[in-house]
């Protein structure tokens, strides 16, 4: 079966019912969840000496990591005056990891320590923070730094800090009082990649160029991205050759100011074409306005927003649409509600996004997805995931209709009311409860 990429529409739709269930689950977890996250703290570079002669599971502490892709064989490889166990129910130390890009291009990585048993009352936060030029060698390791320096604290009751050595390596009066930046934070990146894949009767070729221009203050932020995508594919059967291609270009940004703690405004514009979407020419701007159920600075642990915006249109069709249109000028509006939590637990995320157009509010799109995954009890967890959009918007649909090739190599957008994902397990672990060694063997 012939699969190609597809631009995806970033503009989803509302339903009032769907709303009201969100705002209730909002207010109800702003109910059930205290405060977790304690002001940053900046750490100096501390250099942090390995331990060799400590062997005894009991002279060690017991930590559980909990992480999403946090190079964690390469934590557990390089620290080694833990026992890292299996299941959080084992752990004195319960370590969670989480991550988001930066402006600059790098990631901020958020360590929240969690004490348990005789560590229940010492709890702490740190942040790592890498940057777009750093290597995957010098970020990994910056990580494990920072690791080692929230887990000190917890070693004062242990045998093992006996075979500590601290020592600081920095020098904080080398440190400019005025660092100034040439560059006032922009950041400029310059893209271009192409890739070709071939069979004796199946040839693909595909091309893209991008630009990408931003700036992020805590007052300001601002985005650009610009994108061109060809695709070319041919396939060779007994009668004939069939030949498929589709084009895209958009460009997108977005400007946002913070007004506090809880609001932000700004807004989106930009223009795109599509030969898949029949749109030869798309271009607009939508006023947005967003609040905050908990300060943005938190959002590491906790994140839960609702976001308004406007958003007139003009739009030129490369073919006459099926309710006749060869151009029009539109107006909808979109609402997006967003929670996501991070606890010891586990973690669940539920977002909400719908559009209606101002000139007929019965086309609109919603779409909602759910995630959840939760350790039930010692060695059981469960996750789903899971995905449904209702589509009755489809505005730029060609009166020629589909022909079964296009349909096939899915290179024109075909009409659908509807559209789904789903996917869920779960997962026994059972067996020693130290997960500490690794063996990279095979």
């Amino acid at each position: 079966m012939f699969n190609y990429l597809q631009l995806k529409s970033i503009k989803l739709y509302y339903l009032k019912s769907w709303l009201g269930l969100f705002l209730f689950l909002a207010i109800l977890s702003k109910s059930l969840y205290a405060q977790i996250l304690s002001p940053e703290i900046s750490q100096p570079t501390i250099k942090i000496d390995s331990i060799d002669n400590v062997s005894k599971n009991e002279a060690l502490i017991s930590v559980f990591l909990d992480c999403r892709d946090c190079r964690e064989s390469f934590i557990k490889s390089e620290i080694t005056f833990v026992n890292f166990v299996r299941d959080m129910a084992d752990a004195e130390v319960h370590l969670i990891i989480t991550q988001r890009g930066t402006a600059s291009g790098g990631s901020q990585y958020q360590l929240a320590f969690l004490g348990y048993e005789n560590y229940s009352d010492l709890s702490q936060n740190l942040t790592y923070t890498t940057f777009d030029s750093d290597t995957y060698d010098e970020e990994r390791s910056g990580l494990v730094k920072y690791v080692k320096l929230g887990l000190v604290p917890y070693l004062s009751k242990k045998e093992v800090l006996s075979d500590f050595n601290l020592e600081y390596t920095g020098d904080l009066r080398d440190i400019p009082s005025n660092n100034e930046d040439k560059w006032n934070n922009w950041i400029f990146e310059i893209g271009s990649n192409g890739s070709i894949y071939g069979e004796e009767n199946d040839k693909s070729f595909v091309i893209e160029n991008r630009l990408n221009v931003r700036r992020t203050t805590d007052t300001w932020k601002f985005r650009l991205w610009v994108n061109n995508n060809y695709r070319l594919r041919t396939i060779t059967t007994p009668d004939t050759l069939l030949e498929f291609s589709t084009k895209r270009q958009y460009a997108w940004g977005q400007l946002v100011y913070s007004l506090s703690d809880h609001w932000s405004i700004g807004t989106y514009f930009g223009g795109s074409s599509s030969t898949r979407d029949n749109i030869e020419l798309s271009y607009g701007i939508s006023p947005t306005i967003e609040y905050s159920f908990y300060p943005y600075r938190e959002f590491a642990r906790r994140e839960v927003t609702l976001r308004y915006g406007i958003s007139p249109s003009k739009r030129f069709y490369e073919e006459k649409t099926i309710y006749g249109k060869n151009s029009e000028i539109l107006l909808e509006h979109q609402l997006n509600f967003n929670m996501d939590y991070t606890k010891p637990w586990g973690s669940v995320k539920a977002t909400m996004e719908g559009t209606t157009y101002f000139h007929d509010l019965n086309k609109y799109r919603l779409n909602v997805e759910f995630e959840f995954s939760k350790r039930i009890i010692r060695g059981f967890s469960i996750f789903v995931n899971t995905e449904y959009s209702i589509i009755n918007n489809q505005l730029s649909l060609s009166a020629q209709g589909v022909t079964d090739e296009e349909a096939i190599a899915n290179i024109r957008q075909q009409a659908t009311s509807y559209s789904y994902r789903t996917r869920l397990g779960f997962e026994i672990s059972f067996g020693s409860i130290y997960d500490s060694v690794v063996n990279t063997r095979f």
